[in-house]
């Protein structure tokens, strides 16, 4: 039980990272953090149920316990293991749909392929899981003589179940490999730098990891068929499911939480940085090597006015004429004789200006 709630724990911490994410940095809540939400709520139940069974003795050898311990231990495992079902799936919806946000900055046809290609993963997942919870109900007759030998009645189908659980985790395998390959193609044709693309693909690669979870849940169920020792048996399948379960939700949670990392990171990096009243930045470690100021080519004298590039005393010099038209005659006149007086090289305040090249 500590490798599980261990887990648990750090699915919780990274959860309310990405609260925090959602709710200050990114602004917005989207499906895939409500499926991942769900994952965290379900899974959280069926480990409490499956510390409920180890407190009655799973995990043990079956002849050290009572028997009413042992359909306890028995019953709560498999109660459990029905929701934690569910839960598996909770979580690849919220990595199908997180993709699929990302997805929709992409507009070609390999991306709607991509598209309905997800949607089919995650809708098969779906109707297996339920599949397998309702072969696990009805393979006996009563379903409490699932985990209740001595009691009267009929498991005719519980070697259906078993092909039922193999397929299923077979296919959760295969799911999680889909899941961990197709992240390359969608981030490599949206536009993100390469440094991001790279990060996003690596975080998603960890799908391979819960892959291999679902592989060894799925040998387990194996050799529970053939085991008598149904309580010491029953550990190594819980283990692995457990494992497959939290993992599904801790990789899953990394990539939604890039936008509060790369927050957090640029906080640090500018934290030991304060301006300086010499013009430039200087740091907070100790060990840093002073700098001196270099002084700047302008003068205090100098400005960017046009008077001071007048004073060079050379350049060519442009010569701007404003005519004024009225449509009096006196006006005529007096602007007349003004422009004569400036052809004649009368000077005039404000007529002429000049502006150096």
């Amino acid at each position: 039980m500590s490798i599980a709630w261990t887990e648990a724990s750090i699915a919780l911490v990274l959860m309310l990272m990405r609260t925090y994410c959602n709710a200050f940095v990114v602004k917005s809540f989207k499906w895939d953090y409500f499926w991942a939400m769900s994952t965290l709520v379900a899974s959280t139940i069926s480990t409490a149920m499956l510390t409920v069974s180890v407190a009655s003795g799973l995990g043990n050898h079956i002849f050290l316990l009572e028997q009413s311990q042992v359909v306890k231990a028995i019953k709560w495992a498999w109660i459990s293991q029905s929701l934690l079902i569910q839960s598996i799936g909770f979580g690849k919806y919220a990595i199908i749909a997180f993709i699929l946000r990302i997805q929709d900055r992409a507009q070609t046809r390999k991306a709607t392929f991509i598209t309905y290609f997800l949607y089919f993963v995650g809708v098969s997942n779906f109707f297996i899981n339920i599949t397998e919870n309702i072969m696990i109900v009805t393979s006996c007759s009563p379903a409490a003589k699932f985990w209740n030998s001595a009691l009267p009645g009929t498991c005719d189908h519980v070697i259906r179940t078993d092909h039922v659980g193999y397929f299923q985790g077979t296919w959760a395998a295969v799911s999680d490999v889909v899941l961990a390959i197709i992240p390359v193609a969608v981030f490599w044709s949206i536009k993100i730098s390469r440094k991001v693309k790279i990060g996003l693909c690596l975080l998603m690669a960890g799908g391979i990891v819960v892959a291999a979870a679902a592989v060894l849940k799925t040998i387990n169920i194996k050799q529970l068929t053939v085991e008598t020792d149904t309580t010491y048996a029953l550990s190594s399948l819980i283990i692995w499911a457990w494992t497959e379960t939290w993992l599904v939700l801790i990789l899953g949670c990394l990539p939604p939480l890039r936008p509060l990392f790369a927050q957090v990171f640029q906080r640090v990096s500018t934290k030991n940085v304060r301006p300086s009243n010499r013009g430039y930045y200087e740091q907070s470690d100790p060990k840093s090597i002073p700098m001196d100021p270099i002084p700047s080519k302008r003068t205090p004298k100098d400005t960017d006015s046009e008077r001071f590039m007048l004073s060079v005393g050379a350049g060519i010099l442009r010569t701007t004429d404003v005519q004024v038209i009225s449509n009096s005659k006196d006006s005529r006149e007096d602007s007349n004789e003004s422009l004569n007086g400036v052809a004649r090289g009368e000077s005039l305040n404000g007529i002429a200006r000049g502006a150096a090249f």
